[in-house]
């Protein structure tokens, strides 16, 4: 009897196993750490006995395309398991993206062991794949500190807060940046400041020292309360800053990650702040950034404005509209729940578009146009639109155009080129003011002046008349700070050597490439066109260093060319590490360039063969591998 009941139990025993055998693990939506995009999203992961399943949400512009290489792995405790198939999407192929802009596909993998808490996905090791660490499994992820110093993670806003008067002068300004929350993998490239100058209207750029981990130090010579971005590969953020006030800036990747996560966001969730100069403004700069960029882009002459009713206004029409817009913009920014100086942000990025959608109202009507006929950009517009008026930019006297606080505007150097540039040549600056003197008088006087010292080029004695001239004198100051520096960086530059300068060809200007390429007659010839504000070109030059020697075993004559929008200190402290032949145009010779080879980009890059007849030409990088594919079809 016992037997049979130790039996019965038994039997019990393995029904019951059997009965709550766990089937597959789901982890719907999971918490995660840092994540390198925000392309990609995991929407649901399933556990099984033979496989690790991934649920993929991705998100991106219509007509672009994504892609999830063999090589991506998941790792679990230090372990890698790589992908064994896909299904939705082809392993290492262009998966292009619909007009909903969103796609989904499912990604395998082998089991990981039970137990396993956290896994990290990495799309193979290349530096812009797609990466996401700190999966959590459990359902009980722990609740992240950011390594952010007790001012920053306690900061609060003053919602009071206004923006400071701007300043006007010289002073050199050091920004350090901290950057916590990184993990192995996270690429962060080469951090760069960079900051619009807009005395001189260029972008004045420097590269960070690295002090130590997540430490960096940027040294700039600043002119004015000035705009710029830092960047870090994926990571870019906005400072203003003020000649001579040092500055030091705190950000944690994760948080931001965790903070701004597209399924599980933690808005509360500290990332990031500033101490030193405008640091309060910059901290909620920070914050609202995302505020600001959705008011700015209400008002845009690119984009907001491509609306095919315009096409059938007049110029009255047109002004009304915009200044309609505008209106109702300042209207609404003002009943906002934003601090007051974010508000004086936008209010002064409004207003510096509604001068861009006067000065580019041809660009405006053209989009508008494409938009309406679904026409691409590579194709004319087979119809004459109208331009900017007298009338037009006369109406700009409503706006106080004068007011210093426009420096707080994003890119005022390209708002004044727009305006300078377009309105009509008998139409003076005071008139569209209404005042006799003011920033934007100065800047038709003194900017292409100020750019002489990025060209290393001496003042003539109409060149001072003009400086004096101007509403302060503080502009020769800034030209003479100028030049000094870029001919200290080409000093320095050809100390180094390792590259040559040439002389441009004395012959017309649509005659100057045809002769450069003479020159190396017998020889093929690689023609690579850059500037030195171009990231894509600078980006290529580092792609193609590891073929330049089978290059030069070859024969084949490597040839720069650039021009006057790099600045031509800055231009030749880069030489040394380009290497090469190098040409320095001026405008007029580079934009008949443009216009008789059809260059509507940079990088643009050519080949010529030993005879001198081009062979290749191709605008953007096209590889390693592409080029000297065409290289060999000629050396």
């Amino acid at each position: 009897m016992k037997t049979i009941y130790l039996f019965f139990l038994l039997l019990l025993s393995l029904s019951i196993t059997q009965c709550t055998k766990p089937g597959p693990k789901i982890i719907e939506r999971p918490v995660y750490g840092l994540q390198n995009t925000k392309t990609i999203e995991i929407a649901k992961i399933i556990l099984t006995d033979s496989a690790t399943i991934l649920y993929i949400d991705a998100y991106s512009y219509p007509e672009t395309w994504i892609r999830i290489d063999s090589a991506t792995y998941i790792q679990a405790d230090g372990k890698k398991y790589i992908i064994t198939g896909a299904d939705s999407i082809e392993l290492n192929k262009e998966h292009w993206m619909p007009e909903s802009g969103e796609t989904h596909f499912t990604l395998f993998f082998p089991p990981i062991p039970k137990g396993t808490k956290t896994i990290d996905f990495i799309e193979s090791d290349c530096d812009n794949c797609f990466k996401i660490w700190d999966i959590d499994l459990t359902g009980k992820a722990k609740a992240y500190k950011p390594s952010l110093p007790d001012n920053v993670l306690n900061y609060k806003t003053n919602k009071d807060y206004k923006l400071p008067e701007p300043v006007f002068k010289s002073g050199r300004t050091k920004v350090t940046l901290y950057l916590t929350g990184l993990k192995d993998g996270y690429a962060i490239g080469e951090p760069e400041l960079s900051v619009e100058n807009i005395i001189a209207q260029e972008r004045d750029e420097v590269a960070g020292k690295k002090e130590s981990d997540g430490k960096y130090t940027f040294d700039i010579d600043l002119y004015s309360t000035s705009t710029g971005y830092l960047f870090c590969n994926n990571i870019s953020i906005k400072v203003i800053l003020n000649p001579g006030e040092d500055m030091e800036v705190y950000y944690d990747a994760t948080a931001f990650s965790k903070r701004n996560s597209r399924y599980n966001p933690q808005p509360d969730l500290a990332f990031g702040g500033f101490t030193g100069g405008l640091s309060e403004l910059n901290t909620q700069l920070l914050q609202y950034k995302d505020s600001v960029i959705a008011y700015n882009f209400m008002l845009h002459a690119y984009w907001d404005l491509s609306d095919p009713a315009i096409l059938d206004m007049d110029s009255e029409q047109y002004l009304d509209y915009i200044f309609g817009l505008y209106d109702e913009k300042i209207q609404k920014v003002e009943k906002s729940d934003l601090p007051q100086a974010m508000k004086q942000i936008v209010k002064y990025n409004l207003k510096s578009s509604l001068i861009n959608n006067i000065s580019l109202k041809h660009r405006v009507y053209e989009l508008s146009y494409r938009k309406k006929n679904k026409l691409d950009w590579n194709k004319p517009v087979e119809k004459t639109l109208p331009k900017a008026t007298e009338k037009d930019f006369l109406a700009l006297k409503k706006l106080d155009l004068n007011d210093p606080m426009l420096v707080y505007s994003d890119d005022l150097s390209y708002t004044i080129l727009n305006l300078l540039n377009s309105k009509p040549a008998d139409l003076s600056i005071e008139e569209i003011t209404d005042t006799k003197s003011g920033y934007f008088q100065d800047m038709e006087k003194v900017s292409k002046i100020i750019k002489k010292g990025f060209l290393l080029e001496e003042l003539t004695s109409d060149d001072e008349k003009k400086l004096s001239e101007a509403s302060t004198p503080y502009y020769k100051e800034v030209y003479t700070q100028i030049f000094e520096k870029s001919k200290r960086e080409q000093e320095a530059a050809l100390a180094k050597g390792g590259f040559m300068i040439e002389s441009t060809p004395v012959v017309t200007n649509d005659k100057i490439l045809e002769s450069i390429i003479a020159k190396y007659k017998g020889q093929v010839v690689f023609v690579d066109f850059w500037a030195t504000w171009c990231g894509p070109c600078l980006m290529a030059m580092k792609t193609i260093k590891p073929i330049k020697p089978q290059m030069k075993e070859k024969g084949v004559v490597s040839v720069y060319i650039s021009g006057e929008t790099s600045p031509k200190g800055k231009w030749t402290s880069m030489l040394p590490e380009i290497g090469g032949l190098h040409y320095y145009l001026t405008d007029l010779q580079w934009g008949a360039l443009e216009k008789k080879y059809n260059i509507d980009g940079i990088p643009t890059y050519m080949i010529f063969d030993k005879n001198g007849k081009k062979a290749f030409e191709t605008t953007g990088y096209p590889g390693n591998d592409k080029i000297l594919e065409e290289l060999s079809k000629v050396w």
